[in-house]
């Protein structure tokens, strides 16, 4: 059931901080168990790049928010059709709000004339792109822009054009 207290905004650049912490939270509190503490750290703790707020102004960014407070966000990159991301705060977890958030980025490329979206799931991620449509493709490695390297999923799904 989604939670009907979320709010979807586009993110803009002053977000970064906050959207750099739900990431940083959630790769250490759901990917946990599926890949080794140490791993888990080095991602977690890379520093903010200099370029993530110019990417969020640059690139599609959809955030989720309740009351003043972001709670999630998702990135549309149009121009490879990538899911880059779709994160929610820890305690924000499964009240509906990364599946608005990635049906919202859907959406947006479905207008951008998209056929087909693909994404890097992390492990634990897996079973929700499944529930929500995407299909294992090949098992991988996908390395962050710190350059740590993370077993990932290959996933893709078709997606219906539509027109504005």
């Amino acid at each position: 059931m989604t939670d009907t207290r979320y709010s979807l905004r586009r993110g803009i650049a002053a977000d970064a901080p906050a959207l750099w912490a739900i990431r940083s939270d959630a790769v250490r509190c759901t990917c946990r168990g599926h890949y080794p503490d140490e791993l888990l750290e080095r991602w977690a703790a890379s520093p903010l790049p200099e370029s993530f707020p110019a990417n969020i102004e640059r690139e599609y960014v959809i955030v989720g928010v309740v009351g003043s407070r972001i709670a999630g966000f998702a990135t549309l990159k149009a121009s490879t059709a990538e899911v880059d991301a779709v994160f929610v705060a820890p305690g924000e977890g499964r009240r509906g709000l990364g599946r608005r958030l990635l049906v919202h980025i859907e959406d947006v490329a479905a207008r951008k004339g998209l056929q087909r979206l693909g994404l890097n799931a992390s492990l634990n991620a897996v079973p929700f792109y499944e529930a929500c449509g995407y299909e294992a493709i090949s098992e991988g490695v996908y390395t962050t822009g710190a350059g740590v390297q993370i077993a990932c999923v290959r996933m893709e799904k078709a997606i219906e054009t539509l027109t504005a």
